[in-house]
């Protein structure tokens, strides 16, 4: 985490597959509540963080297909509060509420 001027505030985590541990996170983004939304692409899950922490507050997903992933790279969240999250492996988009319901995907392998 940074501040303003690229100025370093924080880590959270470390490699592995525990709660508070990550396996090649790739795509990082912040939603409404100011919680973290990382895409933990080898663990095939998405983690959702505590903004003041880094505390877990939510995993979702494993290795799968449908509502699961295999190897997500990228997330966002849209101005209704969804969250996208690009499942590279599966070919697919796919999209959660906020406490990891899923939603519906999009792509080839639906």
């Amino acid at each position: 985490v940074v501040r303003d001027g690229a100025a370093f505030v924080r880590s959270f985590g470390r490699k592995g597959a525990g709660d508070r541990n990550f396996n090649d996170p790739r795509g990082v983004c912040v939603d409404g509540d100011n919680q973290i939304i990382v895409a933990d692409c080898c663990n095939h899950r998405i983690v959702v963080l505590a903004r003041t922490d880094g505390s877990v507050v939510r995993t979702c997903g494993s290795q799968g297909a449908h509502g699961q992933f295999d190897e997500p790279k990228g997330v966002c969240v849209n101005a209704a509060g969804l969250i996208i999250v690009a499942d590279s492996e599966n070919h697919r988009v796919q999209m959660f509420t906020c406490d990891g319901t899923f939603v519906r995907a999009f792509g080839s392998e639906v």
